[in-house]
């Protein structure tokens, strides 16, 4: 089990959304947090590399967690949609 450390903008993140999609998120991340680094264990999560260092896992059609790997642990970053992923993850790569 690797340890996932929560920033503070998915915090921030997390009070605005409907309860039960961060009830969902919670599962996910700890789900990940079990199964990161065996892809048999994490395939149905809905968990991909985004980058080098950067993870997405699926909560239910519309929202993603995204994870930052630091080289020992994941901090779970924010909690966005597709679209906020997709603008998020070219800003990285500039």
């Amino acid at each position: 089990m690797i340890a996932v450390i929560l920033s503070p903008r998915i915090r921030k993140t997390a009070d605005k959304l409907p309860p039960d999609v961060r009830e969902k998120a919670g599962k996910v991340i700890a789900a990940v947090a079990a199964a990161f680094g065996d892809p048999h264990k994490h395939s149905g999560l809905g968990l991909r590399k985004l980058a080098r260092r950067s993870y997405e896992a699926r909560v239910h059609l519309q929202w993603r967690v995204v994870f930052i790997h630091d080289g020992k642990s994941l901090i779970a970053y924010d909690v966005m949609n597709h679209d906020e992923v997709a603008t998020w993850l070219r800003g990285q790569r500039k």
